[in-house]
C-alpha cells in the first residue's frame, strides 16, 4: 500500500512523512538488544508495540521463576510437614510445570531471535501506513475547505 500511496502525496506530505518516520521508526539493532539481555520479560515486545505478546513473556517468566522456587518452598514445607516422599512430589509437580514454562518461553525467544527483522520491517510498514492515511486524511479535509 505504501507505494501507491505514497506517490500521491506532496512533496510537504513527504517531508513530513519522513520526519515522522525518522521520530517513530522501530530500530533493529534496539530490538536485538532488548531482545538478548531482557528477552524473557518481553521488554522488545512492549518496545515493539505489541503488548499482549509481551504480557505473555512477562507471565511465562514470571510463572516459570515463582514455580521453581515454590518447589524449593513447597518441597521444604512438604518434608517438614509430610515427611520426605511429600516434599519430593511438591518439588517435583511444581518444578514440572516451571521447566515447561520455561521452555516454552525459550521456544518464543528462539522464534523472535530468526525473525525479529521481519517483525521489525512490518511494524515499520504499519507505521509508514498510518502516517500516510493520516496525510492523505488530512490533505482530502484541507481539499473539501477551500471549495
Amino acid at each position: 500500500m505504501s507505494v501507491e500511496k505514497k506517490q500521491q502525496l506532496t512533496e510537504k506530505q513527504l517531508t513530513i512523512l519522513k520526519s515522522e518516520m525518522q521520530k517513530r521508526r522501530k530500530n533493529l539493532v534496539l530490538s536485538y538488544v532488548l531482545l538478548i539481555f531482557l528477552g524473557v520479560l518481553g521488554i522488545h515486545k512492549f518496545y515493539l508495540g505489541k503488548n499482549s505478546q509481551g504480557v505473555k513473556y512477562l507471565v511465562l517468566f514470571i510463572a516459570a521463576w515463582i514455580l521453581g522456587a515454590g518447589s524449593i518452598i513447597f518441597g521444604g514445607i512438604g518434608t517438614l510437614v509430610g515427611g520426605e516422599g511429600g516434599g519430593l512430589a511438591a518439588f517435583g509437580i511444581s518444578t514440572l510445570f516451571g521447566f515447561i514454562f520455561m521452555v516454552v518461553l525459550w521456544c518464543f525467544l528462539l522464534y523472535d531471535l530468526f525473525t525479529l527483522p521481519s517483525q521489525v520491517d512490518r511494524i515499520n510498514e504499519d507505521i509508514e501506513d498510518e502516517i500516510i492515511a493520516q496525510l492523505m486524511n488530512v490533505g482530502s479535509s484541507m481539499e473539501s475547505r477551500q471549495q
